[in-house]
């Protein structure tokens, strides 16, 4: 029988669409590879081997794409190996004011660098990575380059890095591959390990007094699933769901590195059992290649449960154009000043200007194509 769009489009049983789906899956496979690729919907994925970094398998694994919060993962390790983890940073009014997923610092509270770093990968708190930037580098874009520095010395070659907490900005990506590099990587720092492995930990805040903050971890695997995984997730709506993480079996440690899923959980599950080598790991390719998405897309499937980040992010339906932060408050008031001659309101937060609060992010991105015409460097940021 010759299947041709008519014929698909009036045999919609589970079915017919089921054989439809095992032909493309033959026609798209080579034969060698039947029963051996897992079954994805993220835009890029990796899976290598922590002990010797090879690859097991990939799928656009060199494409960059937005990272999203696993940015954070490159911001510990910088933490990690300052050599200052005691001291006690203070919060500016911009990190203060930096969202949507944060653990509400406020200015001139101040935090131990150890401890903040345990709010960075546990509870992805975008106020507390500005902090950390701040603190070490003086400056979020002096921070960035640091970061940009250790990726290329560590291998991590189509990386670049505008912020330390993955809020979207231009230019700011990261292919899988250089996600699961800077995690093997960071396997081997100190403390890296014992912070990925931390369910829940209060730790202590000074500000009018000393107050202690609880933390919990996003990632869903840490717990209750074949093997124990330690990794990092994130969420923004141009990134969707990311993850970067790593699991034990039978004195094996492989690491996955997943970007732009809509299935996160499952995508890791079905990448950890094929890295092992599980018996029942899927063959089916990736999604988005398939010749019948229409006819799938017709079947009601509800949309997979939303992690703790992504739940955060998506509150934050505001969206703004940031400049700077310039090296000073002062700079940064005659920035606003400049612009207020050329009918722009801008607001200053600390020593950054924020402009406009659209609901979509195209209609910030528009004033922002106006602003670098005129000579600044503006990035699109959420916040609540």
């Amino acid at each position: 029988m010759r299947w041709t769009r008519e014929t698909i489009a009036t045999r919609r049983s589970p079915r017919a669409i089921g054989a439809l789906f095992a032909l493309a899956v033959v026609a798209l496979s080579p034969a060698r590879d039947a029963g051996a690729m897992p079954r994805l919907t993220a835009r890029a994925a990796v899976v290598m081997d922590a002990s010797s970094g090879d690859v097991i398998w990939e799928r656009n694994s060199d494409e960059p794409l937005p990272p999203a919060s696993t940015t954070k993962v490159l911001t510990a390790i910088l933490a990690l190996e300052s050599g200052r983890l005691d001291d006690r940073l203070t919060v500016s009014e911009f990190a203060a004011d930096t969202a949507p997923s944060k653990i509400n610092l406020h200015p001139g509270q101040r935090m131990r660098l150890h401890d903040l770093v345990y709010a960075v990968l546990l509870n992805s708190a975008n106020d507390a990575a500005e902090v950390v930037a701040e603190g070490l580098g003086g400056s979020q874009a002096a921070f960035a380059a640091r970061m940009n520095e250790k990726a290329r010395a560590i291998g991590a070659t189509h990386a670049h890095f505008a912020n330390p907490h993955g809020l979207t900005a231009y230019g700011h990506v990261v292919s899988a591959r250089d996600l699961a590099v800077i995690f093997r990587y960071g396997l081997r720092v100190p403390l890296f390990r014992e912070i990925l492995e931390t369910r829940r930990v209060d730790v202590p805040l000074e500000g009018a007094g000393i107050h202690l903050v609880s933390l919990h971890s996003h990632n869903r695997l840490l717990t209750g699933y074949a093997y124990p995984v330690i990794g990092k997730t994130g969420y923004t709506r141009p990134a969707r769901r990311c993850f970067v993480g790593a699991a034990t079996h039978d004195n094996r440690e492989v690491i996955i590195a997943l970007l732009g899923a809509s299935d996160l959980w499952g995508d890791a599950r079905r990448l950890f059992a094929y890295g092992f080598g599980a018996p029942d790991r899927p063959s089916v390719v990736m999604a988005g290649i398939l010749p019948i998405p229409s006819v799938l897309a017709r079947r009601s499937v509800p949309p997979p449960p939303e992690d703790d980040e992504a739940a955060e992010a998506r509150a934050a339906a505001r969206f703004a154009v940031q400049l700077g932060p310039y090296a000073t408050r002062r700079s940064a008031a005659a920035v606003r000043a400049r612009l207020a001659r050329r009918g722009y309101t801008a607001m200053l937060t600390g020593r950054a200007l924020r402009l406009g609060s659209f609901s979509t992010e195209g209609r910030a991105r528009r004033l922002a194509v106006r602003l670098r015409l005129t000579g600044y460097r503006p990035i699109v940021v959420a916040f609540n």
